[in-house]
């Protein structure tokens, strides 16, 4: 059964997350390339994290594949993420499957390298096209 959490839209960037029994999926489309994005981000992420804690969630995927751009702050928003998603216990945690598209220049630079932050926690999932 599929339960829609609370999307987040702004500036051109759409985020909509659903709950599939024992994961969660974030489709993500559009670009960041605001500002700051950390400004809306980090709370979101901050939310997802306690959603899939709280469900006892074994993964989130956060697909990436229609998202055309993210800047470098965009990226640290993850980064901050992922780092505290690797410092939960073990009863705790939850796996971050990142899908992203190898044919997009920025995912297939940046992916693999987020995925070195965390090898026990992210699971890179390329995608071409």
């Amino acid at each position: 059964m599929e339960e829609t959490l609370t999307p987040l839209s702004l500036e051109g960037l759409t985020i909509v997350p659903a709950v599939f029994e024992t994961k969660m999926r974030l489709t993500v489309s559009g670009a960041v390339e605001m500002r700051d994005p950390g400004e809306m981000l980090n709370p979101f992420w901050t939310r997802i994290d306690l959603e899939a804690r709280n469900r006892r969630l074994q993964s989130v995927e956060v697909d990436l594949r229609d998202l055309n751009f993210m800047n470098s702050s965009g990226i640290l928003t993850l980064v901050r993420w992922i780092t505290k998603a690797k410092t939960h216990a073990p009863f705790d945690a939850y796996k971050l499957v990142l899908r992203y598209d190898r044919n997009v220049t920025w995912q297939r630079s940046c992916v693999p390298t987020l995925a070195k932050l965390a090898p026990n926690v992210i699971v890179p999932a390329e995608i071409n096209g």
